[in-house]
C-alpha cells in the first residue's frame, strides 16, 4: 500500500464565525486556516502502518567536530511508523504537547492518507523532514537547525534506528 501524510498547522487566529458569515465556512485570503503544510509520501510499498502514542523517539545526532554518534531520547511523541515491504521502515513524529489533532483515511484500494494538525503558535524544531518536536522538548544542550540559511554543516540529525 502507498502511504501519504499530510502535516498542516493551525491557524490559532482562524475566525470560524467570521468564515460561516462571510465566505460559507471557508477559509478567505484575511481569514486563513491553516499557517503552512508539509506533504510526504512514504517511498516504497508499505506492508505496515501504525500509529503509537505517548512514546519516546530516539534523535541520532553527529557533531561535525566529534565523530561519535549521540543519541537523544525526546519523550512523550506521537509516532506515525511504516514497514515496507523490504523490511526497512521509516518513522515520522510529533510531540504530543503540539498535535491538535490527527485523521487517518483509508482508501478502497488499501492506501492511507494520515493528517496531522498541529497548533499554531507553538515553536516547533524540524530537525529532520517529518519530524517535528516542540522547542521546550528539544535537547537543550543542541544547537537548534537554523532553516533560515539551510548552514548545518556542523550537525548532522539522523533517522530513529
Amino acid at each position: 500500500m502507498k502511504v501519504t501524510l499530510t502535516v498542516k498547522e493551525v491557524n490559532p487566529e482562524f475566525d470560524r464565525e467570521y468564515a460561516e458569515k462571510q465566505h460559507d465556512g471557508k477559509e478567505s485570503e484575511d481569514n486563513i486556516l491553516y499557517n503552512w503544510e508539509d506533504e510526504f509520501e512514504v517511498s516504497g510499498d508499505v506492508k505496515e502502518f501504525k500509529v503509537r502514542n505517548n512514546a519516546p523517539y530516539i534523535l541520532h545526532v553527529q557533531m561535525e567536530a566529534d565523530k561519535d554518534v549521540k543519541t537523544y531520547e525526546v519523550p512523550s511523541m506521537t509516532l506515525v511508523d511504516c514497514i515496507l515491504e523490504d523490511g526497512s521502515f521509516t518513522t515520522c513524529a510529533f510531540s504530543r504537547s503540539i498535535v491538535k489533532d490527527t485523521k487517518k483515511v483509508q482508501h478502497k484500494n488499501g492506501n492511507i492518507h494520515f493528517y496531522v494538525f498541529l497548533k499554531g503558535g507553538k515553536e516547533i524544531v524540524n530537525p529532520i523532514t517529518g519530524i517535528y518536536i516542540a522547542a521546550k522538548d528539544f535537547p537543550s544542550d543542541l544547537p537548534l537547525p537554523d532553516d533560515e540559511d539551510g548552514d548545518d554543516d556542523d550537525i548532522t540529525f539522523d533517522e530513529e534506528e
